[in-house]
C-alpha cells in the first residue's frame, strides 16, 4: 500500500480510540462528534483492508492487526508534533503540543508550580500530560511516545535514554504518634520488627532504595504492604497500620519520625529524561529551561 494514500487524521483517530478505550472518549478528546470518529475508523479500515477494533458492547478491543498498527502510529504522532514545531525560531511565540511523562510524585510535589508558570507564560502550548509509575514514565520516552519525562531515576540506565539528576531526597522512616507514649518515637529497630512496613511496589527504584537500606540494616519486618503511590502510603501509615519511609514532602502531620541511630538513611535522585537520539524541539527546551534555569545540559 502507498502510504501517501493514508490520512493521518484517520491514523490520529485510530490512536485516541485505542488510547481511551472507547469512541466517546475519543470524541472529547479530539473535539469532534463520536460519529465522525467511527466514519474517521471507517474509511482507515477500509483503506488498510481489516478491522482494527472489534465492538464487545460498549467497549471497542484492539484486533491483533490493530495491535501491531499501533506503534507505527504513535511514530506518526510524534513525527507530527516535531513538524508543528519545526518552524519555530527564537523570538517567535511558542505554540503547539508538548507530551510531559511525569511521576505522580514528581507531577504532584515537584512540579505544580512550574506546570502552572509555564502554561501562563505560554498559552498557546498545549501541555499534554501523562501520569504514571516512574518505570513506565521513561518508557514512555525511551518509546518515543513522550517528548521528556521527570521521574524518579533507576539505579541501572536504559541506553535508549539519557538523564540529568535534579533532586536528590533522604527518605526518612516514619510511623503514626499512636504508637509513639508520650509523643517520642521509638526506636526504629523495635518499630520495624514489630509492625508491618508499607511499601511501592517491587522493582520501582524507591522499592529497590529502601530494600537495600533495609538489608544494610539487616531489618526483617514481619509483613509487607505494597501500595504504588507514596502519597497513599503516607495516609495509611498515619492510620498506624504499619510504618513506612518516605520523602520530607510527605510527612503529614500524625506521623513521626523513627530513631534510626547511626545506621544511615536510604536516598533516590529524581531528574528528567530523554530519549538518546532524539533532538530537542523548542517546547522542551523552553519547558526544562523553566525547571532546570539556564544552565541546562
Amino acid at each position: 500500500m502507498n502510504p501517501l494514500h493514508l490520512d493521518t487524521q484517520q491514523l490520529l483517530t485510530f490512536l485516541a480510540v485505542a488510547e481511551t478505550g472507547s469512541f466517546s472518549a475519543a470524541a472529547t478528546h479530539l473535539h469532534v462528534s463520536q460519529p465522525a470518529v467511527s466514519k474517521r475508523l471507517a474509511q482507515l479500515e477500509e483503506r488498510l483492508g481489516f478491522r482494527l477494533f472489534d465492538r464487545l458492547g460498549q467497549r471497542v478491543v484492539l484486533t491483533y492487526r490493530g495491535e501491531r498498527l499501533l506503534p507505527a502510529v504513535r511514530e506518526v504522532q510524534s513525527s507530527l508534533d516535531d513538524v508543528a514545531t519545526a518552524a519555530e525560531v527564537s523570538g517567535e511565540a511558542l505554540s503547539g503540543r508538548l507530551t510531559l511523562s511525569l511521576s505522580h510524585y514528581a507531577g504532584l510535589h515537584l512540579l505544580p508550580e512550574v506546570l502552572e508558570r509555564f502554561s501562563e507564560h505560554y498559552p498557546e502550548v498545549l501541555l499534554d500530560l501523562s501520569f504514571h509509575d516512574s518505570e513506565r514514565a521513561i518508557e514512555q520516552v525511551a518509546l518515543g511516545e513522550s517528548a521528556l519525562a521527570y521521574a524518579t531515576l533507576p539505579p541501572r540506565l536504559d541506553d535508549r535514554v539519557r538523564t540529568r539528576v535534579l533532586w536528590e531526597e533522604t527518605m526518612q522512616p516514619v510511623v503514626a504518634e499512636r504508637h509513639c507514649p508520650g509523643g517520642r518515637p521509638p526506636a526504629l529497630d523495635r518499630i520495624g520488627k514489630r509492625l508491618p512496613l508499607i511499601l511501592p511496589a517491587e522493582a520501582t527504584s524507591t522499592r529497590m532504595a529502601i530494600d537495600r537500606w533495609l538489608d544494610d540494616r539487616r531489618l526483617l519486618p514481619p509483613a509487607i504492604i505494597e501500595i504504588n503511590q507514596l502519597d497513599s502510603i503516607a495516609v495509611l501509615a498515619a492510620t498506624g497500620v504499619g510504618w513506612a519511609v518516605l520523602p520530607t514532602t510527605l510527612q503529614r502531620e500524625g506521623l513521626l519520625r523513627l530513631e534510626c541511630g547511626d545506621g544511615g538513611l536510604p536516598t533516590r535522585r529524581l531528574g528528567r529524561i530523554e530519549a538518546v537520539g532524539r533532538a530537542r524541539n523548542p517546547l522542551a527546551e523552553a519547558f526544562m529551561a523553566m525547571v532546570e534555569g539556564p544552565g541546562k545540559d
